[in-house]
């Protein structure tokens, strides 16, 4: 117990002097730093807005790739079905007999109306 009754004073001390540098030491900003804050924040929300621009000019873009994709796809396909038949040329169709009946083709039939003089 001694030991604590003779550094009290000291603690002490040191507790006031700490307390008297931490409540001294202010910090003000200066006209020139809240300009230049300022001038960053609205950069900022500038670079925001850009973000997000680019962002949904990135999913616009990519279903448009998608779709380009697709079409490029079914282009191959009809390329590698007419290489096919261009390769087997000129029996392409192997079942067809040039020599068989053609089938009789059925047409729609239309009833045709009449207008109603005034």
């Amino acid at each position: 117990m001694a030991f604590w009754k003779e550094r009290t004073g000291v603690v002490a001390a040191a507790a006031f002097g700490a307390a008297l540098v931490l409540t001294s030491c202010t910090c003000h900003i200066k006209e020139e730093q809240q300009a230049m804050i300022n001038q960053l924040r609205t950069e900022e929300r500038q670079l925001n807005d850009d973000i997000a621009k680019a962002d949904k000019d990135k999913s616009r873009i990519g279903s448009e790739l998608a779709t380009r994709q697709g079409e490029v796809r079914k282009c191959n396909e009809r390329k590698a079905f007419v290489q096919d038949k261009m390769g087997r040329w000129p029996n392409i169709w192997p079942d067809w007999d040039p020599n068989a009946p053609v089938a009789p083709v059925e047409e729609d039939v239309q009833t045709k109306t009449t207008k109603k003089k005034k």
